[in-house]
């Protein structure tokens, strides 16, 4: 027996590659997967144990280094895991060791062990005198629930019921009605719940959805991609939730020695998380993971080592949640496949959908995209039989579609917000009791203060953006680095006191809402309405409870709610995306306008859409009001093919950013010199060209677009490239990227 083995690494560095060691005989219970310490120049850094090697052709033998530690006596990660992680590195064109960390919870980026913490387990006191809750609801609510639970209730499963709950929690303990004790909290919630897996009252599935159930489960033992195509109320989750039962009865009718079921469902942002894992708790009475950046490093740690070890059948999670470790993974759901969230814009700029498509085929099983807009990628794809297209034309309820109707902007004066066929909307939907959403794709009160004597704006010392003014703190804000200033007295520029806040935001809506609107209770739903944790879920559940009247939000409102009461949904601006520069702002456009329109008339009442436009002649958006989604991505798609855009092309982008913007051009002129001699001559390349903004956060950014026919022409090379960009004489002087399969363009 030899007295070592060798090893490669997977080192969190951006250096691309893996990395050989030698590993003694008396650490070979270290396996594939298991997290090492090892000395990595002058440092010590933690790796990933990727494979084992017969010999090193990268090192000498004389010159391997030892493991210094072996962190894990079991493995983190799975041959799958590790298989899945090593394509989409290769694929997005990304180091190896940084994509595996970025897999990794934080908590075990570090060297400590990988164990599960106990927690809270939650008991009522016997004989409890309950008359101090009288005039206490929510605490009664709590203690009630907690009452029917006989051997108690995680903090987790409190907080799945309840939403945000620590504050409640603290004053039933001091009043002397509940205790808690250390426990195994998922052990604990499994056992009492373990007699009521499934809600016995399942709603019967409509014609389209029981179609698009059947076909789906057709598929359950093999691969197969399915494009959901259903209008907003189709009932697609009902959808879901039958393919889920028909795993989770398939799992309990198993022998007990068979591994439970898995499925996850990715959905692009937190957003959307309460009000689905609200439904999931209703109807599966089954513990249920969450993924998210909203949890506790510990708790994420708990919750993915779990879901390794099989203890949760159900996890829901955003994007970084299609590279957990699932032990028996059945069936994998992308709700809101369309979404731009599901793309990470920063560090492994991955997609969760394509990554998760190559993740089913690998493990042979099927995975659902669902929208009510799919992206013209997938919309191909389905014309083209790669996907099985399931389309659902009938909302569940039987609710017809709302109406839509476009107003025309440029007969009324530049300074109303409101049109009068609007507010006579909201008068008619308010008096019936109904509640209203404005939606408007700007935060903060006004775009832009300027000076009325010499017409300077307040901009961003940072980037090429006007500052937006906030009235809640009397601030300028900037949108894009998040850099804040007070609002001058005087114009800086002449010393005029005539300074005017120009256009309007959710903010701004607000105020005009509570002169005109003042009998009725508004709420904004926006980014700088949820700052703080739990705040999203208070949200909702007072639209849902009908606190307010009316929602003023932005893109946040799209995603996938679910208001009963919303009758009318105002648009305030769709013109952005007509009139943009990027060529996929009209898709983004169109699938935000259609899936905020179908907030309205979700249940029994027809509801109603007023679309405000400077351009309400423009064929694309007439299509898409007259026609609606389907064939408006027809058109988008002609149109995309007779300029040879994606989805007919491929595209790869790469970005620069310096301190001094010749540095960034610099950089970028080398670099396409590079490749035009070293990759596929039938690239086309285009640049270097300064960025739509081209100052962000205090750095010049430039791009060079590439675009090819073929995936093959574009990847061609392309890894050898990247590693003499390193080496390129301007690469120290700026920060560099390559985005494979851009979403945002230059």
């Amino acid at each position: 027996m030899t007295d070592s083995v060798l090893i490669q690494v997977a080192v969190d560095t951006p250096v691309r590659g893996l990395f050989d060691y030698r590993l003694k005989s008396a650490q070979t219970e270290a396996l594939i997967g298991c997290r090492v310490l090892v000395p990595f120049g002058h440092r010590e850094l933690i790796g990933v144990i990727i494979r084992e090697l017969d010999d090193s052709h990268t090192v000498a033998a004389d010159k391997l280094r030892d493991v210094i530690q072996v962190i894990d006596p079991t493995p983190l990660l799975d041959p799958h895991c590790i298989e899945l992680l090593l394509w989409s590195a290769g694929y997005y064109q990304y180091a190896v060791g940084a994509a595996v960390f970025t897999a990794l919870p934080p908590a075990l980026r570090k060297n400590k062990p990988a164990e599960i913490s106990q927690s809270r387990v939650w008991l009522t006191q016997g004989e409890a005198d309950t008359a101090s809750l009288n005039r206490a609801p929510k605490q009664r609510e709590v203690f009630d629930w907690l009452s029917q639970q006989p051997t108690g209730a995680s903090d987790d499963a409190l907080r799945q019921q309840f939403g945000p709950i620590s504050t409640c929690l603290k004053s039933l303990e001091q009043r002397g009605l509940i205790f808690n004790q250390l426990s195994d909290a998922l052990a604990t919630q499994q056992a009492s719940e373990k007699t009521t897996t499934l809600e016995t009252q399942a709603p019967e599935l409509t014609t389209e959805q029981a179609d698009a159930y059947q076909q789906i489960a057709a598929t359950l033992d093999s691969f197969a991609v399915h494009l959901l195509e259903g209008v907003t109320g189709s009932g697609k989750t009902e959808v879901y939730f039958a393919l889920i039962e028909q795993l989770l009865n398939a799992s309990g009718e198993r022998q007990e020695s068979a591994e439970p079921a898995q499925i996850l469902i990715i959905v692009p942002e937190i957003g959307l998380t309460p009000q689905l894992l609200r439904r999931l708790n209703d109807r599966f009475q089954i513990p249920i993971a969450t993924l998210h950046s909203n949890i506790s490093e510990q708790q994420r740690q708990d919750t993915w080592l779990r879901i390794g070890l099989g203890q949760y059948q159900i996890i829901l999670g955003t994007r970084l949640s299609v590279f957990t470790p699932i032990a028996n993974l059945a069936l994998i759901i992308i709700d809101e496949e369309h979404d731009h969230s599901l793309k990470q814009q920063e560090g492994f700029l991955y997609h969760a959908r394509d990554v998760a498509i190559y993740r089913a085929r690998m493990l042979q099983i099927p995975i659902v995209l669902g929208s009510a807009t799919p992206s013209l990628e997938s919309t191909l794809n389905a014309k083209q039989d790669r996907y099985n297209h399931l389309l659902m034309r009938q909302r569940a309820q039987a609710t017809p579609l709302p109406r839509m109707q476009l107003v025309d902007m440029r007969a009324l004066p530049a300074r109303d917000i409101l049109s009068p066929t609007l507010r006579q909307a909201m008068h008619r939907h308010l008096e019936a009791g109904n509640q209203v959403i404005l939606f408007l794709n700007r935060r903060g009160f006004a775009p832009a203060l300027i000076c009325h004597e010499c017409a300077w704006v307040a901009q961003c010392d940072r980037c090429d953006a006007k500052l937006t003014f906030h009235s809640n703190n009397a601030k300028l804000y900037c949108h894009h680095c998040d850099h804040r200033r007070s609002k001058p007295e005087q114009c800086p520029s002449c010393q005029s006191n005539n300074l005017l806040l120009v256009g309007f935001g959710t903010q701004r809506i607000e105020q005009l809402l509570a002169d005109e609107f003042k009998q009725y209770s508004a709420i904004r739903f926006d980014r700088d309405a949820i700052k703080r944790k739990g705040q999203l879920e208070q949200i909702l559940e007072d639209i849902q409870e009908q606190r307010h009247s009316i929602i003023i939000g932005t893109q946040i409102l799209s995603k996938g709610h679910d208001f009963p009461r919303v009758s009318l949904v105002g648009v305030l601006d769709i013109d952005y995306g007509i009139f943009s520069a990027d060529y996929r702002a009209l898709e983004h456009s169109a699938q935000l306008l259609t899936q905020v329109a179908g907030r309205s008339g979700r249940r029994k009442e027809q509801g109603e859409v007023v679309i405000q436009s400077h351009a309400p002649d423009h064929p694309l958006l007439q299509s898409l009001i007259a026609k609606g989604y389907p064939d408006f991505a027809e058109q988008a798609l002609a149109l995309r093919q007779s300029c040879n855009l994606p989805p007919y092309s491929y595209q790869m982008l790469l970005r620069a950013r310096a301190t001094h913007a010749d540095h960034a051009q610099q950089f970028l002129q080398q670099a396409k010199q590079l490749a035009q001699k070293q990759l596929a001559s039938d690239l086309q390349i285009m640049g270097p060209l300064p960025s739509t903004m081209e100052k962000r956060a205090g750095k010049f950014r430039a791009v060079v677009l590439f675009s090819a026919n073929s995936r093959r022409s574009l990847s061609l090379g392309t890894a050898d490239w990247l590693q003499q960009l390193h080496r390129l004489p301007e690469a120290r002087r700026v920060q560099w990227n390559l985005d494979i399969d851009p979403l945002e363009g230059i």
